[in-house]
């Protein structure tokens, strides 16, 4: 993968992209902001077939700092002297995920496309011509955020902000930004930066028209996340964030005066995470923090304030018996200020309360309470001291049952469709302004909308930034999001603006400020490409600004009916189910045993194979795995951790910071996609810092070669590693014994990604995922969930040699777990009898063996005598084979099954029962045997095999 990403770097010249560096670099003190201007110029707007939009640009008492494509892949290419080679076609989009289904939308589309120009002057004329016409325009008489059509109406020309890049280093990459007013038109901005497994956080100062050097904080080091950037009310900066000392994570601030670093304050003192802060500056400069704490086994909302020189004490925002999430606080002019959060309990909410030091918290308040997914609260105040609060929607029963064996699957997918959505507490009720329109032309072809921040400015306009996904089906599969940013005045809210290069991921971050008459928006950038948009190139912070606009006229606002959502019926007792599966005890090998759920095998943002779906970022992977579907423990496994060394990084930091001892494991893990007849594995470790394991590819090795002049190599097909050497898996357990980690084969019935069971080793890889959601259960060809009940046209289609019969076949002693893999939820999971719900003994059980897989929260036990499920063993006379199962509905059949023949099937017709049998068969030599459980309503479950060796 590593390989694949410098093949992808180096193309970028290749065909004429010019170097996003270039496009934005920024020097402190360079060209005044009021001289920078910025164009998007959209070609093919209402066009029905495919044309050549060829041409050049020229400018009169202007520069040209750079002229990129937007939306161009190959052949499109920009030439050199501002020219360009580009034609609009049809794309396959995936317009949406199907709510509550495994599977998507697909339209092909005629996509607009454009050139992105990048200048300086105030009296710039700019000319365009293409194999269309002509375009003759002045971007000084074009407001920012207005879209000025040309002859023809085929052609317009957007005004958007110019942006810098105030990254500093290109040797490092840049994220999660933040700016805030510092008074006296003053602005400090704060970011982090990562490189070689080593995080940094920046401060740079702007005043007088001028950016400062890059300034690094000090004592900031190790595992950093979402600095903040603020005053007091001294006018000094303030930079507040959530760091991992000594294991545990706390929330620190610090202020820069008189050129100098002071005192770093630990806010927050718990034993736990403590996360995800968001801060604002009240009345008299008062400066307020929020952040999410983790006490006990729920997240809770806390805040502290500085005053003066003093923090005051930790004021508990929130003390539910649900996790709260991602708070966000604003200050209003009434020295009040407003916190918003999401809490989940059948379903994420978004509640908000206000909070003085004088009156102390005001009243929990639902903004949005229904079956819906709503979440990711962003709040601010405007001059009557109202809060705003906006929050993205999804869909009801989020990340519940899913899965491609379910017709009629009543969960929506984790990254399903999203729409955005604003409501204002106003005269005692809440209130709702016009929705966000979806008629830009830009907007064709997008599936979703979400993340949204607020900001009121000076004036008393209300601004919103919001992420919008593009996802295609195209030579390489890919979804990215962009940033777009909208003001709301008497009409509505405008045309959004198109923030240039925020192309990147969901879990990026944009911040606002206001100063010297300008509105200040900073933003994350991965520099991404079109033609392969899931892959990130280099992340930036970039910058920019434009005039406030005066006060636009209030807006229409209208007391919403409360909608009758419905959410699809679900599981009768599933918290009853799980009780009882946690309260399971049995004794094994002298330990006393308890059951962990869990999934090891997720995928997330980070992987690249987005194209036909959405996963949802990696914070929510967490907020899947700890709410909605109520595990014990598992583990992200985008593929090769995502594929870069700062993304890997991210994947090992998260697995610690959502570490809830009480409540949620996580193991480190990623996938190895090496395609058949090798096959695919995740690989987990209970440590960070392991090295990913490449693909060892021969001179052989297949590329997809896109339709490209010259044939450049932009990337590997994501699903097809081939040509890796005949001993590629043989050398991936050498590098697994070096650092401690163990390999999980799964889709091994898979003709693309899985196996013929040529490699195995015992103590590496003792576990095999028998079903996934996904999918299919690779079991044996005619096993229920199978291909058999497909026809053999299964998903991801079906070989024979992979089953897991053909592996315990060739005395493989391989253990069984469930996963999930893409899309599929809440079906697939890994039980294991473990002593602790720690990460080292978690991990020892897996190695054991001592596992089974399930696809509902079923009690299994199968024991030999006084031997456990995954156990080998010698004897010479008959073992009594026991087995019990509590199901989650009556158990139809408990087959029990000795070398890939049915010996024995029972019919309790109950949901519990205890069975026992006694094979009298005169045998000898090793022999396997295992059980299914199989439930009236088609739920399964599987126990690990135990090999007895007859004497």
């Amino acid at each position: 993968m590593f390989r694949s990403i410098l093949v992808l770097l180096a193309a970028a010249t290749a065909w004429g992209q010019p170097d996003f560096r270039d496009a934005y670099s920024f020097e402190p003190g360079g060209t005044p902001e009021e001289r920078l201007w910025q164009v998007l110029v959209v070609m093919g707007l209402g066009d029905k077939d495919a044309a050549v939009w060829d041409g050049e640009v020229s400018v009169l008492n202007g520069d040209i700092h750079a002229v990129e494509g937007y939306r161009m892949e190959p052949p499109d290419r920009v030439l050199a002297k501002g020219g360009w080679r580009m034609s609009t076609r049809a794309e396959r989009i995936v317009f949406a995920t199907q709510p509550n289904a495994v599977g998507r939308i697909v339209k092909p589309m005629l996509l607009p496309k454009g050139i992105l120009m990048r200048g300086a002057g105030e009296a710039a004329a700019v000319t365009l011509r293409t194999a269309q016409g002509e375009c003759v325009f002045a971007p000084f008489q074009i407001a920012i955020g207005e879209a000025r059509a040309c002859p023809g109406g085929r052609m317009e020309v957007r005004r958007i902000p110019a942006a810098s890049d105030l990254s500093g280093t290109e040797l490092r990459q840049h994220d999660f930004p933040s700016v805030a007013a510092t008074g006296a038109g003053g602005l400090a901005a704060a970011w982090m930066s990562y490189h070689d497994r080593r995080e940094e956080l920046n401060l740079r100062l702007y005043g007088e028209g001028r950016w400062s050097r890059l300034i690094p904080v000090p004592r900031a080091e190790a595992d950093l996340w979402r600095p903040l950037a603020t005053a007091d009310a001294k006018g000094r900066p303030w930079i507040v964030w959530s760091q991992q000392v000594k294991g545990n994570w706390d929330i620190y601030a610090m202020p820069w005066e008189n050129n100098t670093w002071g005192r770093m304050e630990r806010l927050s003192q718990d034993p736990l995470p403590d996360i995800e802060p968001h801060l604002t500056r009240g009345a008299g400069g008062t400066v307020y923090v929020v952040w999410q704490a983790l006490e006990g086994s729920v997240s809770q909302i806390r805040m502290r304030y500085l005053r003066g020189e003093e923090w005051s004490p930790v004021v508990r925002v929130t003390e539910s018996a649900s996790n709260n999430w991602e708070p966000a606080v604003a200050a209003g002019p009434d020295g009040k200020v407003w916190i918003a959060w999401d809490r989940y309990d059948s379903s994420y909410d978004i509640y908000c309360r206000s909070y003085s030091p004088s009156a102390g918290l005001g009243p929990e308040m639902a903004v949005a309470a229904t079956p819906h997914k709503e979440a990711y609260a962003s709040i601010s105040v405007d001059r009557q001291g109202r809060p705003w609060v906006a929050w993205e929607t999804g869909g009801v029963n989020w990340g519940k049952d899913l899965g491609a064996a379910l017709k009629n699957s009543p969960g929506s997918p984790l990254g399903d469709r999203r729409r955005v959505e604003v409501a204002v507490w106003d005269g005692g009720v809440w209130k709702r302004p016009a929705a966000l329109a979806e008629s830009d032309p830009l907007a064709l072809g997008a599936s979703s909308y979400g993340r949204p921040v607020l900001f009121h400015d000076p004036n008393g306009n209300l601004w919103m930034a919001f992420h919008r996904r593009y996802s295609r089906l195209a030579r390489s599969p890919s979804t990215m999001w962009e940033m777009f940013l909208t003001r709301l005045d008497a009409g509505g809210w405008t045309a959004p603006m198109l923030l240039p290069q925020s192309g990147a991921r969901q879990s990026t971050r944009i911040g606002f400020a206001a100063a010297e008459g300008r509105l200040w928006v900073f933003w994350g950038s991965e520099s991404r490409r079109w033609d392969f948009a899931s892959r990130p190139r280099l992340h930036r912070v970039l910058m920019g600004s434009l005039p406030l606009p005066q006060a636009a006229g209030a807006a229409t606002l209208a007391v919403e009916a409360p909608q009758e959502t419905v959410a699809p019926e679900g599981h009768s007792d599933e918290a009853g189910d799980v009780r009882a599966i946690r309260a399971y005890r049995v004794s094994a090998g002298g330990k006393a045993l308890r059951i962990v759920r869990g999934d090891l095998h997720r995928h997330t943002e980070f992987s690249p194979d987005q194209g036909g779906f959405d996963d949802g970022s990696l914070p929510e992977f967490y907020r899947y795995m700890i709410d909605a579907a109520n595990m014990d423990f598992g583990a992200s496994t985008d593929h090769q951790a995502g594929g870069i060394d700062y993304w890997n990084f991210i994947t090992q930091k998260m697995a610690d910071m959502f570490h809830f001892p009480a409540r949620f494991v996580p193991l480190f893990s990623y996938e190895r996609n090496v395609s058949f007849p090798h096959g695919h594995r995740n690989i987990i470790h209970t440590t960070r810092d392991y090295p990913i394991v490449p693909f060892f590819q021969g001179t052989n090795a297949r590329f997809l070669l896109p339709d490209a002049p010259d044939g450049e190599i932009l990337t590997f097909n994501s699903n097809s590693y081939g040509g890796v050497v005949a001993n590629d898996t043989k050398l991936l357990y050498e590098e697994l014994r070096k650092s401690g980690g163990l390999s999980i084969p799964h889709t091994s019935g898979s003709p693309g990604m899985g196996t013929d069971w040529r490699d195995n080793d015992k103590d590496l890889e003792p576990v095999v995922e028998i079903y996934q959601g996904d999918r299919i259960n690779y079991e044996s060809p005619d096993a229920p969930r199978g291909p058999a009940g497909w026809n053999r046209n299964a998903p991801g289609g079906f070989q024979e040699a992979g089953t897991v019969w053909n592996a315990w076949k060739k005395g493989y002693k391989l253990g069984v777990i469930s996963s999930s893999d893409h899309l599929s939820t809440h079906i697939s999971y890994a039980m294991v009898y473990t002593p602790g719900q720690d990460r080292k003994s978690i991990f020892e059980a897996i190695r054991e063996r001592h596992t089974y897989g399930a696809t509902d929260n079923i009690v299994l036990e199968f024991r030999a005598g006084d031997r456990f499920m995954g156990d080998a063993f010698d004897t010479r006379r008959p073992v009594a084979l026991r087995i019990k199962v509590r199901g989650t509905a009556p158990v139809a059949k408990v087959r029990l099954i000795r070398d890939a023949a049915y010996v024995h099937t029972f019919e309790p017709g109950k949901r519990e029962a205890s069975l026992e049998y006694l094979d009298r068969e005169k045998l000898t030599g090793e022999h396997w045997y295992y059980v299914r459980v199989e439930q009236a309503d088609g739920e399964i479950a599987w126990s690990s095999p135990i090999w007895i060796t007859y004497r």
